[in-house]
């Protein structure tokens, strides 16, 4: 199968996108598939080379959007950038006709228009299918506990934009994807148009279950952000380290740089870097550094936000689940949903450090009991969140009967409610 992946977030080690996008390409590729990538025009060198990507693809969007720039700059973008990826890739398309699938691995209202575009007018007469893929959506948690539309232009703009792709969806010609059932219930119900739901794949195990040791390892990867409850997650250790001085826990949490939560800086607490069972990251993992991670880790730390998490999934959880690691995370965050299904783990609550104290305490307690329940729940979802089921959903979403969508019954039934 030659398939096409395009994504102009793909620039640096910034963000999930380096993983997510080597995660497919290689796992098309161990398919026998024939893989191409297109990537930022300013994607770093030994990017480039690792993947053999194509740098020709706009300035990401992604890298811009929390630069302070005003709403009228903002609300720009959304034309601009939809502009100059239309011109780019019509442009490649034309002289590239040969692929069998595109992937667009993080689309949002910024590449909307243009692809709508493309799939109306350039693709309109090949067979090759798109796979537009939503990481993020301009949506909210209401009062009720259901997602809705935030009412912003962003919001109106990218749902009056799917309804339009509608025929392509239900032809088959088109299928949007996203990470999380409540998601695709979500966009299904306010668009009208059908979307899949699809299981994150990451690498296979990089290791057999952790044995047991001195220390407990617990981790939080990833660069401390305000949405992942870094601030929460410094004063939850700082608690636990004071109530526990005998504790078997040792932390480690990268922090490449500080950042802002609630109008303030969060820097490293001088307090834990002056604790010797504390270990600040202060930069990015290259090479096989993060294998090397998760085999030495006992414990994923997760206490992401409900205002971030509450919708979107997270690529951590799964590894963690996949690796037999157990997990703390936010009760009531798509994170904690996987880890119940998938994986193994205790819950806390929503930007609580004395609560999420309490659940590391409770974890090293128990911890023998959940490495076995993490070691048991792992061959399933090393099976579920791979590239291989992603492409076995991919292909059978659509209109490959008779112009209704197939049903998967393995894992979930691909189309929402609104079919």
């Amino acid at each position: 199968m030659r398939w096409l992946i395009v994504e102009d977030a793909l620039r640096d080690r910034t963000g999930h996108w380096l993983e997510w996008v080597t995660t497919f390409a290689r796992g098309f590729r161990d398919m026998d598939g024939k893989v191409t990538v297109l990537a930022d025009e300013e994607v770093a060198p030994d990017i480039r080379e690792s993947l053999s990507a194509e740098a020709i693809l706009p300035r990401s969007i992604w890298h811009r959007m929390g630069d302070g720039s005003g709403q009228l700059t903002r609300y720009s973008r959304v034309f601009t950038h939809n502009w100059q990826t239309w011109r780019v890739m019509n442009r490649y398309l034309r002289h590239h006709p040969e692929y069998d699938a595109i992937f667009v691995p993080t689309v949002s209202v910024h590449h909307l228009l243009a692809w709508a575009r493309l799939i109306k007018h350039t693709l309109r007469n090949r067979k090759t299918r798109v796979l537009l893929f939503f990481l993020h959506a301009p949506l909210t948690i209401n009062s009720t506990g259901q997602a809705a539309s935030d009412g912003s232009p962003s919001a109106r703009l990218l749902i009056s934009l799917l309804k339009w792709l509608g025929p392509e969806v239900r032809s088959g010609k088109v299928v949007l994807g996203v990470e999380t059932k409540i998601m695709q219930e979500a966009l299904s119900k306010l668009t009208g148009v059908p979307f899949a739901w699809f299981p994150q794949p990451v690498p296979p195990p990089v290791c057999s279950p952790k044995q047991p040791g001195q220390w407990i390892e617990m981790a939080c990867f990833g660069a401390a952000r305000a949405e992942k409850g870094s601030d929460v997650l410094q004063e939850a250790i700082r608690l636990h380290q004071r109530a526990k001085p005998a504790s078997r826990a040792r932390f480690t949490i990268q922090w490449v740089e500080d950042f802002i939560s609630g109008g303030r800086t969060i820097v490293k607490s001088p307090e834990l870097q002056h604790d010797s069972r504390v270990h600040f990251m202060t930069r990015y993992c290259v090479g096989g550094e993060y294998a090397d991670c998760l085999r030495q880790t006992d414990v994923m730390l997760l206490p992401y936000r409900l205002s971030s998490y509450g919708l979107r999934g997270s690529r951590v959880v799964i590894e963690a689940a996949v690796n037999s690691i157990p997990v703390v995370t936010t009760r009531g965050s798509t994170l904690a949903e996987v880890a119940a299904k998938y994986g193994a783990g205790l819950e806390c609550e929503d930007g609580n450090p004395q609560s999420l104290a309490d659940a590391i305490a409770e974890m090293e307690s128990r911890i023998e009991e959940m490495r076995g329940r993490a070691a048991r729940a792992a061959v399933s979802a090393a099976e579920l969140f791979s590239v291989k089921e992603f492409q076995r959903l991919f292909l059978a979403s659509g209109c490959a009967s008779g112009g209704k969508p197939d049903t998967v019954t393995n894992t979930a039934a691909v189309w929402g409610a609104a079919q």
